[in-house]
């Protein structure tokens, strides 16, 4: 689990633009479960975080299943300030078919989310494209 969790966290995703549709490309081991992608608001002037956002899968993989937890982890990859503070946000979770080497896809979305007294972010969909290797 701590390596997974490694994984989220390298992979995490800071959104101050708003939400746009994007396409991520990600190499997964298979027959294992593997964070792709970890989604959080906050404020760099006052490390304030966003409300949780909902996740709901548009397009079912093929060859696997994904999925969404709530769950806390520390900013790395952010102003002094703000690093090394706890954030809750959403992680997306990808398992192959046992035995499942190849390409997959998924399209997920995002809900809306906001970050108090500040800015509101809209929905946003994101396409998701898996190699199993």
């Amino acid at each position: 689990m701590r390596r997974l969790i490694k994984t989220v966290l390298a992979a995490a995703t800071f959104i101050a633009a708003g939400f746009a549709a994007q396409a991520e490309d990600y190499k997964v081991p298979a027959n294992k479960t593997s964070g792709l992608t970890f989604f959080y608001v906050y404020s760099e002037l006052n490390c304030a975080f966003g409300s949780k956002p909902t996740f709901k899968v548009l397009t079912e993989p093929k060859h696997g299943k994904i999925f969404s937890k709530w769950m806390k982890l520390n900013l790395t990859d952010v102003p002094k300030n703000c690093k090394g503070r706890p954030v809750y946000g959403t992680a997306i979770f990808y398992t192959p078919d046992k035995g499942y080497r190849g390409k997959d896809y998924a399209r997920v979305g995002i809900g809306k989310t906001e970050i108090p007294l500040t800015q509101v972010y809209n929905s946003r969909a994101m396409f998701i494209n898996i190699t199993v290797e």
